[in-house]
């Protein structure tokens, strides 16, 4: 195993791959103890996930595991359940691949510390692709507390939050000055271990508007990818080329070389890197003007993020669609343009009330309000607000009860944290989940009551099923206009819009 790897890093992968097909072949044979047979496993499938020979790493993984059903002692079982996870993230089943490196942290938990780094950062890695950055962030961190290297996953996460400066600094220090640690899929120092490093310096330079970075970035990814044969390291060069291109204004040039990135990651069997890399195609057809070329790789990404329960990044290196997000009606129905799609849509009341929301983000409307929006008498929506007014929801005694309970769950959850227990640490999360949720319920943007009142109730439950039937008609046209709606339209006795700041989605009427 040590002969094929230092081959390997010489540049000759031919022969590497020949010396690790003999070790495994070895291996198989039943010569060796179990728990040297397991670590040659291991080691063996490493070896291939560093060289990103995914096909050949996912069958011995899947021998790996044959064997280990009878045989695995001590952390081989955990060891092989992060192989697995691996796998299962890059076909693009990140619910699976999260289950089973949860697994992996609790059978390795025993028998290893820092190492335990190794399945906190996996789990970082498909938390990013299942479009929960915090969560990714979580294991990022507690896989660094241990002593292990979080990049790229964490600058990633920074550029999925928006902070760009912060990602490129992260990312650059990843890469000139980057943890000793031991790794055996990418060990410190080799033009593997910089090569994932050197892609996310690509995206974060780029949308940086660092385009010096970013060519500089490619150039050495390049090399790697020239000197290590590997058909998932030559996609990732052309994937930045292409990125660079389209930054710098050769559409033509992108085009060109981000169809064949999409290509080679589609053969590969990588579904989160070939929708990726659509996006970007999808962008240089945006450019050219080929309108149904980009319509095609737009819908081919979204159903592929859709599937594997991730959120694309935004990309800031590009701008927006051509097209304003509209929504106005048009006698019957109303014309809704998102993202540069038009859908059309029957008159609703839920579509006047997200029509009111949507051209007002930030702004609260009480239900009242939006309920008698379409009166005729001016004075209706001020005799209902008062007639109605029964208090506040929460009086101050409850109010300050929830705020020092969630003070007291903050404290848990650093402390489980830092204890590494995930389970207690979702629970507390939980928790407050709900109590911020109940605080939100009751106090307004500005810190104001909300009144409760039996009229306010009934027109909370019915603007509320009135919105969720509208939702649910527009997410029918467009799943990702669906989607938005859900993370920003807030249904309560106070109903707003309220997009991500970082990302403003404007609507006009």
């Amino acid at each position: 195993m040590a002969q094929a790897r230092l081959v390997i890093f010489d540049g000759d992968v031919e022969r590497g791959l020949a010396l690790l097909d003999d070790a495994g072949a070895a291996t198989m044979s039943g010569d060796l103890d179990p728990l040297s047979t397991g670590v040659v496993y291991c080691e063996l499938v490493c070896a291939l996930q560093g060289l990103a020979q995914y096909d050949l790493a996912e069958q011995w993984t899947e021998a790996m595991e044959r064997w280990a059903r009878t045989n695995a002692i001590g952390s081989i079982h955990g060891r092989c359940r992060v192989h697995r996870a691996e796998i299962l993230r890059l076909r693009g089943r990140c619910a699976a691949a999260e289950e089973q490196v949860l697994l992996a942290c609790d059978e390795l938990r025993p028998y290893v510390r820092r190492e335990l780094g190794w399945p906190l950062a996996e789990l970082g890695r498909i938390r990013l692709r299942r479009g929960d950055p915090a969560g990714a962030q979580n294991a990022l961190l507690a896989a660094h507390r241990l002593g292990w290297d979080p990049e790229p996953g964490l600058s990633l996460v920074r550029l999925a939050d928006g902070d760009v400066g912060a990602a490129a600094a992260t990312i650059r220090e990843a890469l000139i000055r980057p943890l000793p640690v031991p790794s055996k899929e990418l060990p410190p120092t080799t033009g593997l271990r910089r090569a994932p490093l050197l892609a996310a310096q690509v995206e974060i330079a780029v949308a940086g508007a660092d385009l010096e970075t970013a060519r500089e970035a490619v150039r050495e990814l390049e090399d790697v990818a020239d000197r290590f044969s590997s058909s998932a390291l030559s996609a990732s060069a052309r994937q930045a080329r292409g990125t660079v291109l389209l930054a710098a204004g050769d559409a033509a040039g992108a085009s060109a070389l981000l169809a064949d990135a999409v290509r080679v990651w589609s053969e590969i069997g990588a579904p989160y890197e070939t929708a990726q890399c659509r996006l970007r195609l999808a962008d240089a057809h945006r450019v050219l003007g080929h309108h149904q070329a980009e319509t095609l790789e737009r819908e081919a990404a979204r159903i592929e993020f859709e599937r594997i329960a991730g959120t694309p990044a935004v990309d800031q290196s590009q701008p927006a669609t051509t097209e304003p997000n509209t929504f106005g009606r048009e006698g019957d129905y109303w014309r809704v343009v998102f993202d540069g799609r038009c859908m059309n849509i029957r008159d609703s009341k839920g579509m006047h009330h997200l029509a009111r929301l949507l051209t007002a983000p930030g702004r609260e409307f009480h239900v009242l309000d939006l309920v008698a929006a379409d009166s005729e008498d001016p004075t209706v929506v001020g005799r209902l607000l008062h007639a109605d007014d029964a208090g506040p929801l929460l009086d101050d005694r409850a109010k300050h009860m929830y705020r020092r309970r969630l003070t007291e769950i903050e404290d848990d959850i650093e402390e489980a944290r830092a204890d590494h227990d995930i389970g207690r640490q979702a629970q507390a999360g939980f928790e407050r989940d709900f109590l911020v949720a109940e605080l939100s319920r009751a106090v307004g943007l500005g810190g104001r009551d909300r009144r409760a009142g039996a009229a306010s109730e009934r027109a909370r439950a019915a603007v509320t099923q009135a919105v969720r039937k509208a939702v649910g008609r527009l997410r029918d046209a467009s799943p990702a206009l669906g989607d938005h709606l859900d993370r920003t339209i807030r249904t309560g006795t106070y109903c707003a819009y309220l997009p991500d700041p970082r990302f403003p989605s404007p609507w006009t009427a």
